[in-house]
Order: C-alpha cells, then structure tokens, then sequence
C-alpha cells in the first residue's frame, strides 16, 4: 500500500457520507469498514503502522 493509494482510499471513505442522506448508523459503518479492509489488501497494516491505530476497523468507522 503505498501513500497515494491510501489517500484515494481515504478520500473515497471520507465521501460515503453523502450517499446516505438519513446518515450512517454504527452498524453499516462498521460494515463498510471490514468490507474496504477486504477489498484493499495492505491497507489495515497501512493504518496500523502510519496513522498509529491498533484498530484498523474502527479508525476507518471514524473515518466513515
């Protein structure tokens, strides 16, 4: 996963929010989450190693 990779990443999460104009409950964040884990190989090592989360899934739910 390189830097570039990550922040299109990012960026596109960060986006998910106006597709959902009733909002984003807990449960289907935490879903996205584990399913963008899935997708992009590299990326939950990424987090844990550059943005300094034990978490992975929850940091990128915050992110959502």
């Amino acid at each position: 996963m390189t830097q570039s990779q990550f922040r299109e990443i990012l960026r596109r999460v960060q986006s998910l929010h106006t597709d959902f104009e009733a909002g984003i409950s807990d449960e289907q964040a935490y879903d996205m989450a584990l399913f963008i884990l899935d997708d992009n190989p590299g990326l939950k090592e990424y987090i844990n190693k550059n943005c300094g989360a034990s978490d992975a899934v929850g940091w990128l739910m915050h992110e959502i």
